[in-house]
């Protein structure tokens, strides 16, 4: 399907040039260009994945497993030094004790991507072509709506006693099913619902929000020497998560009931 290797294409061509980017310098906008420029190849080779299981996504993926760490740490340590900022209740001391932590932290995380990459040779993300993979434009339009039908009711499934790995999974799920969406942006006669794709966005965002909370709060507790900076800032996220969660159950009722009438 030439439209889906468009999209592969251009996806590959900007994630090593973020790459680029990054193995000089570790800018926060390369740094988030390249985390979502890799969850959208990796919802692209899971989807191809589901259509042939020989194609073993994970398998492809699993040599740029430790940068991608790397540079995921490095991106949480700008989202928290974001977050800390931000946040009016904490100490301007305490404040700044926390971002020199963090920053220190990142520099760490940097050298060891760094380290991850082989003397002389130009770290790139390269993965087979959809052609080379055998599988037909035929089985790639008939899998797509299997898929989003699989995904979608684990995304609209709610609780009352949904607990944080549960709401993470969902988070999950909702990227993918998002991201699949995305890949077919070059095909005709597959365009968005922009209603449907309005309130993903609002789920993503409150979703993601709450997440960093919760990334934030586990990674300044791991920091050395802030123990007095803590109680404040964590109590403040903690605050900030559950209204972020209560906001974005409210949404994902709508978003099924949306669907169950659309």
């Amino acid at each position: 399907m030439n439209c889906l290797e468009k999209y592969r294409s251009k996806l590959i061509a900007e994630i090593n040039r973020d790459l680029a980017i990054i193995v000089e310098t570790p800018g926060e906008e390369p740094i988030h260009d390249f985390r979502v420029g890799v969850k959208r190849l990796t919802a692209l080779y899971y989807f191809l994945n589901s259509i042939d299981s020989e194609l073993n996504a994970k398998q492809l993926l699993k040599p740029y497993r430790r940068p991608f760490k790397s540079i995921g740490n490095i991106r949480d340590v700008h989202i928290a030094v974001q977050l800390i900022e931000s946040m009016d209740e904490i100490d301007p001391q305490d404040s700044k004790l926390l971002i020199r932590q963090l920053n220190s932290r990142a520099r760490q995380d940097y050298r060891m991507f760094q380290k991850s990459i082989p003397e002389n040779h130009r770290l790139s993300i390269r993965m087979p072509t959809i052609r080379s993979t055998g599988i037909s434009a035929r089985a790639i339009g008939r899998q797509k709506p299997l898929l989003l039908n699989q995904l979608l009711p684990q995304i609209l499934a709610s609780g009352s006693k949904m607990n944080a790995r549960q709401w993470h999974k969902k988070r999950i799920l909702l990227k993918r099913y998002r991201h699949v969406l995305d890949a077919f942006c070059f095909c005709p006669g597959h365009s968005h619902d922009e209603d449907e794709l309005k309130q993903i966005k609002i789920l993503e965002q409150l979703l993601g929000d709450w997440h960093d909370r919760v990334v934030t709060a586990e990674l300044i507790e791991s920091l050395p020497g802030v123990e007095s900076c803590l109680g404040t800032s964590i109590s403040t996220m903690q605050k900030q998560d559950r209204l972020l969660l209560g906001a974005a159950k409210i949404y994902l009722g709508k978003f099924a009931r949306w669907h169950r009438h659309s």
